[in-house]
């Protein structure tokens, strides 16, 4: 005779057997609709446009529209949290960024937590973090900078996208290192910020690779160096912050896709192993370096260890920065 408790084991069992087999059906028949991308910048910005090579890739692989949707405000929040809160079924998928990290630290009440609510799927590209000049100050090392800084407090500005973007953050660390001041100026994203550095109105701003490569190859605009823990290969002869006596700068543009939380293991292989292919691709590999991207496609443990690292970087150093709690 079969006991409640029997009984009790027999009817999980079943369910645990009944929800795998339902799992593996959606997995197996993936995908069967669109699949959104949601990013968390305005249309035709560098993010955007890394979101939309990739999705035109995904979609030749995989055999059905792969969309981008462009969901911007509150410093990217308003992307990171419908990504976090989409139904884990592989359809709708984010394109995070280490911005979102740094959000988190950043900011009240945000409405997820990137190691929690977020299934990794893979790194795509990361880009140097850049501190530029135009030429009409003479600072061209930050050797050069730091004297001029020390010697003239806060007299030199420097522009950003604003507050809490990582341009900023590797502001705020290039001064705590150096022990010098300078003027921060945020801007509406880097394209203001950009225009007021050529037209002379501020001599520095930082910036990524992605937004200022064709002024750079023209020689507008002079790197003095970026904050990356190595030299990038978009960049091979500026130096880095470390290379210039200031170890543990790791500051870069980060972008990656990830899914919501519970999204089968199977639709995250699946998904994996497209961008893979995709990444090898010599003519979208190219298009990525000429706008200024170093590719970083892998697995999706390497990118879960990436956003796990950076993390915990960030939970220690913006408090120490005094961004905290906005």
């Amino acid at each position: 005779m079969m006991t409640w408790r029997s009984l009790f084991r027999t009817l999980m069992l079943a369910a645990l057997l009944f929800a795998t087999a339902g799992e593996r059906a959606r997995s197996d028949d993936f995908p069967s609709r669109n699949i959104t991308i949601i990013v968390s910048q305005a249309v035709g910005g560098g993010n955007d446009i890394l979101a939309r090579l990739f999705a035109e890739r995904l979609q030749a692989r995989l055999g059905k529209p792969v969309v981008v949707e462009n969901r911007v405000g509150a410093g990217g929040m308003i992307g990171a949290t419908a990504g976090a809160r989409a139904a884990p079924d592989g359809y709708t998928l984010l394109l995070l960024t280490n911005a979102d990290i740094m959000n988190q630290f950043i900011h009240r009440n945000v409405a997820f937590d990137v190691r929690r609510d977020f299934a990794p799927i893979s790194l795509l590209a990361t880009a140097p973090l850049v501190l530029l000049t135009n030429g009409i100050i003479p600072v061209r090392t930050f050797g050069d900078l730091i004297r001029r800084a020390r010697a003239e407090p806060n007299a030199l500005s420097y522009g950003t996208p604003g507050v809490g973007t990582p341009h900023h953050i590797s502001g705020e660390m290039m001064q705590k290192a150096g022990q010098f001041r300078l003027t921060h100026v945020t801007y509406r994203g880097t394209a203001p910020s950009l225009n007021d550095l050529l037209s002379g109105q501020i001599p520095l701003i930082i910036a990524t690779t992605i937004s200022v490569m064709p002024h750079l190859q023209a020689g507008k605009v002079q790197p003095i160096v970026t904050a990356d823990q190595k030299r990038s290969s978009v960049l091979p002869d500026v130096p880095t912050l470390e290379e210039s006596g200031y170890p543990g700068f790791d500051v870069e543009s980060v972008a990656g896709l990830v899914a919501p939380a519970g999204t089968p293991a199977a639709i995250i292989a699946r998904l994996n192993q497209e961008i893979q292919v995709a990444g090898r691709e010599p003519e979208l590999r190219q298009r990525l370096i000429t706008l200024g991207y170093d590719v970083a496609v892998g697995t999706a443990e390497d990118f879960r260890r990436k956003i796990d690292v950076d993390a915990q970087k960030y939970e220690k150093l913006i408090p120490e920065l005094g961004l905290a709690g906005n």
